[in-house]
């Protein structure tokens, strides 16, 4: 008795103490929100479903405005959903470091390009930049044209028959293999293997990601330690890591037995174009040393998970998006044969930047569905947003896909209309951060052309092949490591006369 008496009263007085300390910090704010609860703050919102976690939010937006200030436990947040807010945080210098939930991604991405902040993302930024040269990007499209194909066969032989099909996992295997023949010089044949050791330690390991985002339960090490999915998640970051190192020694020891040390060496011997951006971090130099091993793993294995996920999303919701709208299809497919004139011909490099309106439709599909739906960033210093007054230690979310979706910037914002990106007729927003589809400022998408590429690739080599017919469902969306929906993507397909 004595026990539950003592346990009630030193929960009564840690509740009061996290009471008055929630509601002091929520008075250091400018910014309205939901009133905190003790100890918990405004955790209790977020015991939601995976697809409840965006209308959440969209909630909270309309509830307070477009910044809201809230608490998760005692971390304070803000979410930010206007540009006049979000554009001093992307252009600030010292604003740069991403939020904490990037902290599940470091057992797998280490100190790369995408979690490091400070002088090491400076650094390493620029000397990674050069490898997205449209010089180096050029090399780059006989292999997304080779897996292109690849896919345009797969999907005759197993979905051009007019029944629904779920995009992700289809399109996630043609992404995979543009990435890993690019970014590592190998090939794995996913799309024809999906059952390779790598290509299931991916999967494995963005889901066990996604999990400890989205479960307060999970994020907790000590908690997650002690379930079956740590057995998986080593398992799966032993497979990943393991595989990076061997091909970086690989390619070391042909580097030094061909005597090639100097990126120009490299050129000469006319293989550059399989190894462009792991000949950049192999023969580097940072202060007249090379980079190790480790750094480079990290850098690698960064540009696996940024260019393969994101750039499944944006291939699947433009499809979804063309399939409800057949006059635009229609043009895409025009445009095909204005420029290539041959529908069997190859495109070339200039071809595809004289695709205009393909370009549109893909911004367009960006807006609606924009692959990476939310940023977070971590203040380290006390700042000043377009009049926001936020605190150092704070939490900024960055809510892209409803500021994209905001009638204050886009009219009638969820009509499907590429023509808004027609830069010669009118301009989208008068401010350019009103489209964030691959971020904006200091830490912008890196590989923003080699995605827009590689999106032209996909895009126009099925819609010259096939009619893309849509299906009655609307996707379930749920903000992970990126845009998904539980209930798949589906469309359904017809070969072209």
């Amino acid at each position: 008795m004595m026990i539950a008496i003592l346990l009630s009263t030193v929960f009564a007085i840690l509740s009061f103490i996290s009471w008055i300390y929630l509601k002091r910090d929520c008075s250091t704010y400018n910014i309205s929100g939901p009133t905190p609860l003790p100890l918990v703050g405004n955790g209790h919102l977020f015991l939601t479903r995976a697809t409840g976690f965006l209308p959440l939010l969209h909630r909270l937006l309309k509830t307070y405005g477009d910044a809201v200030r809230f608490h998760f436990f005692h971390q304070p947040y803000v979410l930010l959903c206007n540009p006049k807010h979000i554009e001093p945080l992307m252009t600030d210098p010292d604003l740069i470091t991403k939020g904490v939930s990037y902290d599940y991604l470091v057992p797998w991405l280490g100190d790369g390009l995408l979690t490091s902040t400070g002088a090491k993302w400076r650094l390493h930024r620029k000397f990674l930049t050069p490898a997205f040269h449209f010089n180096i990007l050029q090399n780059f499209l006989p292999v997304f044209v080779k897996n292109q194909k690849i896919l345009e066969d797969k999907l005759q032989c197993k979905y051009s028959d007019g029944k629904e099909f779920d995009l992700f996992p289809v399109i996630a295997l043609t992404a995979l293999d543009n990435v890993t023949e690019a970014v590592m010089g190998v090939s794995y044949n996913s799309q024809q293997d999906a059952s390779s050791k790598y290509v299931k330690s991916i999967e494995t390991l963005a889901k066990l990601v996604a999990l400890k985002m989205r479960n307060p339960i999970m994020a907790h090490d000590a908690i997650f330690n002690l379930t079956h999915y740590k057995k998986a998640h080593d398992e799966a970051l032993n497979v990943l890591h393991s595989h990076t190192k061997e091909v970086i020694n690989m390619r070391r020891k042909e580097l030094e037995q061909q005597n090639i040390t100097s990126l120009a060496g490299s050129s000469e011997t006319g293989i550059k174009n399989k190894h462009a951006f792991l000949d950049l971090l192999l023969l580097s130099e940072i202060n007249g040393t090379r980079i190790e091993d480790e750094h480079i793993r990290e850098e690698v294995d960064t540009f696996m998970f940024e260019g393969h996920d994101t750039t499944t999303a944006g291939v699947v919701y433009a499809l979804f998006c063309l399939s409800k709208e057949q006059s635009i299809q229609e043009k895409i497919f025009e445009e095909q044969i204005a420029i290539l004139t041959d529908l069997s011909k190859d495109p070339s490099y200039i071809d595809l930047q004289q695709m205009k309106y393909l370009e549109m439709v893909i911004k367009e599909s960006l807006r609606l569905f924009p692959p990476v739906p939310l940023i977070e960033r971590l203040t380290t210093k006390d700042a000043d947003l377009g009049g926001l007054k936020i605190r150092k230690g704070t939490a900024l979310i960055v809510d892209i896909i409803h500021m994209q979706r905001t009638p204050d910037l886009y009219d009638d914002p969820l009509s499907f209309r590429p023509e808004r990106f027609d830069s010669s007729v009118s301009k989208t927003s008068n401010n350019a951060f009103s489209w964030l589809a691959f971020s904006a400022g200091q830490r912008n998408c890196i590989g923003q052309r080699f995605a827009m590429m590689e999106l032209k690739v996909i895009l126009s080599g099925i819609v010259k092949k096939f009619k893309v017919l849509p299906v009655d469902m609307e996707p379930q969306l749920c903000a992970e490591l990126i845009l998904r929906s539980e209930n798949g993507v589906k469309i359904k397909l017809l070969p072209r006369n």
